[in-house]
């Protein structure tokens, strides 16, 4: 097929609205397979997806707010407080108040998380192993980019998709932030 060719079907498949619909379904079916498969691995560990998800986030980022956590996780702020206290009473994180605002408090990685990082992190490079196998690093690349892209956009035009806007959406234009910062 020459290279017009191919063009001209991209062209007239993104016409399509089964198109969106079936983006959005494989979208939804990976994440949730893969949601499902990575509470599997961390079982053994006894840990939950949203603790191991603070876990690394506070690893790759340093300590945050509760805001900011939310803006990484997409968790709600109540749902991640509860959370939060539960990864603190298992002495994987601690609280600390700001020295410049004693009204923001900061989630920090201490010891006890980044062991238990490091005793899950070659099972779950274990599964991501298998999620990616046969697939190019530079597929892998461009679809993290086309994600972080449609990220983004629905972040940025949340007022244009509804009035009554899902509490998620809410939680990630209310941190202001997308992932791409």
């Amino acid at each position: 097929m020459s290279k017009m060719a191919n063009s001209k079907d991209k062209q007239e498949q993104s016409k399509d609205p089964m198109y969106y619909v079936q983006f959005g379904y494989l979208l939804n079916r990976t994440g949730s397979l893969g949601a499902a498969s990575m509470s599997d691995v961390l079982k053994e560990f006894d840990i939950s997806l949203p603790i191991w998800q603070i876990l690394l986030i506070l690893s790759e980022f340093g300590e945050q707010t509760i805001s900011e956590l939310a803006s990484h996780t997409g968790i709600e702020m109540s749902y991640l407080s509860r959370t939060v206290l539960k990864a603190e009473k298992r002495g994987f994180v601690a609280r600390a108040k700001s020295a410049e605002d004693k009204r923001v408090t900061y989630i920090k990685l201490v010891t006890g998380g980044r062991q238990m990082i490091r005793k899950v992190l070659p099972k779950t490079r274990l599964l991501r192993g298998i999620m990616f196998q046969g697939i190019p690093a530079a597929d892998i690349e461009t679809t993290a980019r086309t994600l972080s892209i449609v990220y983004h956009n629905l972040v940025s035009s949340v007022d244009a998709i509804s009035d009554d806007i899902n509490r998620k959406l809410i939680v990630a234009r209310r941190t202001g932030k997308s992932d791409k910062e």
